[in-house]
């Protein structure tokens, strides 16, 4: 979603999105995602509630109701579905296509959503490897380990990056530079002592910082 967070869109996207990669939603974390200040959040998740979309727990933990978690279901569908329409239809640089969709997707309707599902035969994933909500082709994500979890010259398949990387349009540019997008082949040669990792991707040589590395999710091979 869109760095400032200026739309109540772009807070059920937030949600859903935390909760999906186990991140507790509570206010102070929703501030840093999204990069806002806690008084927007605390503002948007105010009117948030009054239109009965979320509720707030005693520990400040957000959840949806159930007609929250359906708008939110949709607004990600949407957004992910535009971002494989963009790459692969419009042909837009990869590392792109999270920012532009943002736009797209909250100007998809009913109809130009079958027909981006139909033009893409129902794609499984976004072009980064998460699970768009309501298609009928499921995941496995059974197996997948973040990259610090391999151990030098283990080899393996890129597979998912986690929503997070993509607010950030110079990170996601590197990593399409050097290749690191799903489906690319990986070998970790070597770690050092801050937690650096040295790859092998198609034949390079890429370094990653643990930041970046955490949020890479591997099947080993």
């Amino acid at each position: 979603m869109a760095a400032g967070g200026s739309h109540q869109e772009d807070y059920l996207e937030a949600i859903f999105e935390m909760a999906e990669e186990g991140i507790p939603t509570q206010q102070a974390r929703i501030a840093e995602w999204l990069g806002v200040t806690p008084a927007s959040v605390s503002e948007a998740v105010k009117r948030l509630v009054q239109r009965r979309l979320v509720e707030v727990g005693g520990d400040r933990h957000l959840s949806f109701t159930e007609e929250g978690r359906g708008l939110a279901e949709t607004l990600v569908r949407r957004h992910r579905l535009a971002e494989r329409f963009l790459v692969e239809v419009v042909g837009l640089p990869w590392y792109l296509s999270h920012e532009e969709a943002t736009v797209w997707g909250r100007a998809i309707s009913d109809s130009v959503e079958e027909r981006f599902t139909a033009v893409l035969d129902d794609p499984a994933t976004c072009v980064h490897g998460n699970p768009i909500p309501g298609s009928a082709r499921k995941v496995n994500q059974e197996g997948l380990r973040p990259l610090p979890e391999l151990e030098p010259g283990t080899s393996g398949r890129l597979e998912r990056l986690t929503e997070d990387l993509e607010l950030d349009l110079d990170v996601m540019r590197f990593l399409q530079d050097s290749g690191l997008m799903p489906g690319a082949r990986l070998t970790v040669d070597s770690v050092g002592p801050d937690g650096t990792r040295t790859l092998e991707v198609n034949g390079a040589r890429v370094a990653l910082g643990p930041e970046i590395a955490d949020n890479l999710w591997v099947r080993a091979s």
